[in-house]
């Protein structure tokens, strides 16, 4: 053996790999995974970590992030928004184009990630604004990840869904698919049934006013049509193109049914849940509790098993954080007028823990943790083998677990900009103790030590 072979060792009795549990070691050269090492086997490295009995798994991929930067930089920055996601343990983000400029053409997309890259401290890209079907291939030829469409505008407001970010033209639409497809990148869609949700809101207004809970009600009034008919038609419209189609916030039993139906056929279709959905918003009793701080959108209690049930059985394959801040005074508003208040909420540094707490209540197993937050992610984006999984040539980013952790969150001990988060009071059993990126520990209990800047931009190979 040469002295120093790895500049990296991480041993543990439980590595979580796509081949099973293995008890090993982790060697690392040069930012890689260079080999799993059995456990007994002498190595020389700069730097061994034992992690005991503590399980390593690969770092999360986040495909759904909104850093509110640039624009919106008094909500949080790139900086900020990335020590929270290495602090939960992410070790890779890729976030969203509701900002300002939105990214719409390929030099504002650029300039978004010059911007990114100046202040990450975890991996990244970026899914694309694909709003103008005619700037589609040089946005994807200047290095997006995805495309991103929100099949609505905001109605009472202006923010989450500025212009440049919305498209309610199903003709349009039907161009992005068409477009999109030819990149062979995949297509990011918030489905709505915008003129339904008009209804609806003017129903919902009139009978419970413009509160958080007419607001919430809004959204799922009949039997959650506004979202069904919208899932519906972008199927069809995939079914029709052959676009590779990510359909985002699913949580509604028959939209479930529909993508599990396009599934069944074969189609290149994938979805994907919410922490916040999946924690706080479907339980009224929180809403009620912490009103325009949960919003986001309601999951009916009718809706709430078939979501787990998609979480469990493979009908979702990834776990986007949504992570979207607010000042609180922003989010205030929403106490009497919650149509004038931005929805959504901060969870980047939360949704791991709050997962880990299924893991060890057995309503889910690590691996398929693991499969939801790393491997779907990375074959969504195209990074899988370099990104998402522990095997040999692979980025060594890593995320050693204490799986015994007790605690109650708060967000005072959070690494928020906003100083609020809806997972607020929530119990929590299990929290990423170290995250490794690129074999640097760049956290350890809480402590984010990564430098501004050091975060690198990922670039889809085409």
């Amino acid at each position: 053996m040469v002295a120093n072979e790895y500049d990296l060792v991480l041993k543990s009795s439980v590595i979580l790999t796509p081949e099973g549990r293995v008890n090993g070691q982790i060697a690392v050269k040069d930012e890689r995974i260079v080999a799993i090492l059995g456990a007994d086997e002498p190595v020389a490295a700069t730097k061994v970590i034992d992690a005991g009995d503590k399980p390593v798994i690969p770092g999360l991929i986040d495909t759904h992030a909104h850093f509110r930067d640039p624009g919106y930089t008094h909500k949080e920055d790139y900086y900020h928004g990335t020590i929270a996601a290495a602090a939960g343990g992410v070790t890779t983000v890729f976030d969203m184009p509701n900002v300002d400029p939105p990214t719409t053409t390929a030099d504002r997309l650029k300039a978004h990630l010059e911007n990114a890259q100046s202040k990450a401290v975890v991996d990244f890209g970026h899914n694309a604004s694909g709003v103008v079907p005619e700037n589609i291939k040089a946005l994807a030829d200047a290095g997006a990840t995805a495309f991103k469409v929100w099949m609505m505008k905001d109605i009472g407001r202006d923010y989450p869904h500025p212009p440049g970010t919305s498209l309610t033209n199903d003709a349009v639409l039907y161009r992005v698919f068409e477009e999109v497809a030819e990149t062979g990148l995949p297509l990011y869609i918030h489905p709505h049934n915008h003129d339904l949700y008009e209804l609806f809101v003017q129903r919902s207004q009139q009978q419970w006013g413009m509160d958080f809970r007419s607001y919430a009600r809004a959204l799922r009034g009949g039997r959650g049509v506004v979202l069904n008919t919208a899932i519906a038609t972008i199927l069809e419209m995939q079914r029709s193109v052959g676009t590779k189609l990510h359909v985002l916030h699913l949580s509604t039993e028959a939209g479930i049914k529909m993508v599990a139906e396009a599934k069944a056929e074969g189609r290149d279709v994938t979805a994907e849940a919410n922490p916040f959905a999946m924690f706080v918003t479907n339980d009224w009793d929180k809403i009620e509790r912490h009103g325009p701080f949960t919003l986001g959108f309601w999951v009916p209690e009718e809706d709430n098993p078939y979501m787990w049930k998609a979480v469990q059985d493979g009908t979702i394959d990834v776990v986007g954080s949504d992570h979207g801040p607010h000042t609180r005074e922003e989010k205030e508003v929403g106490w009497t007028d919650m149509y004038t208040a931005p929805g959504g909420s901060p969870m980047i540094e939360q949704y791991l823990r709050l997962l880990l707490t299924e893991v060890n209540s057995g309503r889910l197993t690590l691996e398929r943790v693991v499969e939801l937050c790393c491997y779907s992610p990375a074959k969504l984006t195209g990074y899988y083998g370099r990104k998402g999984a522990i095997v040999p040539g692979a980025d060594a980013d890593l995320v050693v677990l204490d799986m015994d952790h007790e605690e109650v969150l708060h967000a005072e001990h959070s690494h928020y900009m906003c100083g609020w988060m809806s997972a607020e009071d929530l119990p929590s059993k299990g929290r990423p103790q170290m995250t490794v990126l690129r074999g640097r520990v760049i956290m350890e209990d809480g402590n984010v030590t990564a430098e501004k800047g050091s975060g690198r931009l990922l670039r889809p190979q085409r």
